[in-house]
């Protein structure tokens, strides 16, 4: 199966949003993401593209190029819904590392990786967060999560700050079930969401409580109905024994209403007993989409946590916090250029195909001539390096430099038989 092709064909499909040099621009960057194998900057990206174009181009198409980052995450977004039809949002944040104080959006946060006895130590990391949005999908073989879209969090302003991202993207993507983790659970993120016509699924803080459906009045008074009912106890609930990725756990739902959402919502509880001596571990999640059935409740959260393995595999190996550029407009173009190579990656692996059938870890790793390593799916490395073999037909791009010196002068050679679909731009 020859992935370029169809590695082309999606990239064409992109080809009305930009101008001739743009879109040889942007075919560059995707390249480069996807062929580079160290930090990801930009000298590193444009020696791995192989582009014909001067250096100066790729900073000048991240800063002065006149194309639409967000319109490439929607256009991205349609794409990827009109091929599979089943589909849900997950949003979350990640952080990046940087030095400095001259780029746009660093500000400090804390690293509770220093955490010590519930004490933190008041260590901070100075660097950039943004806010991510990705489409998990069921593919033919699995469920998989493409990165599409990321903002720059800046809280030194209005327009920038976490619930403006995330209102920003919210108001552009068409209406779904949104997923999220608990750090979300505020009334005021919830009320945003049903006002953009979405529904959520999220976990349910340590503390939250949640009080039953009221009982209607035998003699109703005057005034406004009641809301709340009596407060829940999780622990009296009745449980039923039900298998969950090969496990059997003990589930509970319930409909019920919580002061953290202005509607009510089905909370589904799922307990579990490490050993007969020890207590029940309580795990609770809740969805305002009460059309849901408690295993898609618990089979969509489940796949939550690729988020998180994307943000690791974005930063490790399409460089996602490998950016030198400090202006706002720059780093949210580049690190959504980032995404754009992830999903790409993972699309041409995983797009239904009538008369072929889908590559395989095996066949991956006979590729790249892997014998200790049997994967049961293919991960992102694997993918990375099985494309990086096809581009370059199985070794790597000889890059030198002709002057020692850090200028426009950088140039690039590539063997006479790599060649890489995308033309000369100015």
């Amino acid at each position: 199966m020859n992935l370029l092709l169809h590695l082309e064909s999606i990239l064409s499909d992109f080809r009305f949003m930009f101008n001739s040099q743009n879109f040889a621009l942007f075919q560059a960057f995707i390249y480069g993401f996807i062929t580079h194998t160290r930090e990801g900057t930009l000298t590193q990206l444009y020696q791995s593209s192989a582009s014909q174009t001067r250096y100066w181009s790729f900073p000048k198409f991240l800063s002065r190029g006149k194309w639409d980052p967000d319109a490439v995450a929607a256009h991205l977004i349609g794409y990827i819904q009109g091929i599979f039809d089943t589909w849900v949002y997950v949003y979350d944040e990640t952080q990046a590392l940087k030095t400095g104080d001259s780029q746009c959006g660093l500000h400090f946060f804390r690293n509770f990786s220093y955490q010590k006895h519930r004490v933190n130590q008041s260590k901070f990391h100075y660097g950039h967060e943004f806010g991510a949005l990705g489409l998990l999908c069921a593919t033919p073989t699995q469920w998989c999560l493409f990165p599409v879209w990321v903002k720059l969090v800046a809280p030194q302003t209005i327009r920038d700050k976490k619930d403006a991202i995330l209102k920003r993207i919210c108001s552009k993507i068409p209406r779904g079930l949104i997923l999220f983790d608990r750090a979300f659970a505020r009334r005021k993120v919830f009320e945003m969401l049903l006002g953009f016509g979405h529904h959520l699924l999220c976990r349910a803080k340590s503390n939250a409580v949640f009080y039953r459906l009221p009982k209607p009045p035998k003699h109703p008074k005057r005034g406004c109905p009641k809301k709340y009912g009596d407060r829940l106890n999780i622990r009296r609930l009745r449980y039923q024994v039900m298998s969950i990725g090969n496990r059997d756990a003990q589930i509970a739902s319930h409909l019920v209403r919580t002061k953290m959402c202005p509607v009510a919502v089905r909370l589904v509880v799922i307990r579990r007993r490490p050993k007969p001596s020890k207590p029940y571990r309580y795990f609770l999640v809740f969805t305002t989409d009460l059309t849901l059935e408690i295993p898609q409740i618990v089979e969509y959260y489940q796949h939550r946590w690729q988020i998180e393995t994307a943000f690791r595999d974005l930063k490790q190996e399409f460089g996602f916090s490998g950016y030198r550029v400090k202006s706002r407009k720059s780093i949210n173009r580049f690190v959504q250029l980032s995404f754009v190579a992830a999903s790409f990656t993972k699309l041409i692996f995983e797009m239904p195909h009538p008369t072929q059938k889908p590559i395989s870890p095996q066949q991956v790793c006979e590729q790249l001539g892997i014998h200790w390593y049997h994967p049961r799916k293919l991960t992102q490395g694997l993918r990375v390096a099985y494309l990086q073999a096809q581009i370059t037909k199985g070794s790597l791009f000889s890059t030198s430099s002709t002057e020692n010196t850090n200028s426009q002068n950088i140039t690039t050679h590539v063997q006479q038989d790599t060649t890489l679909p995308f033309d000369k731009a100015a």
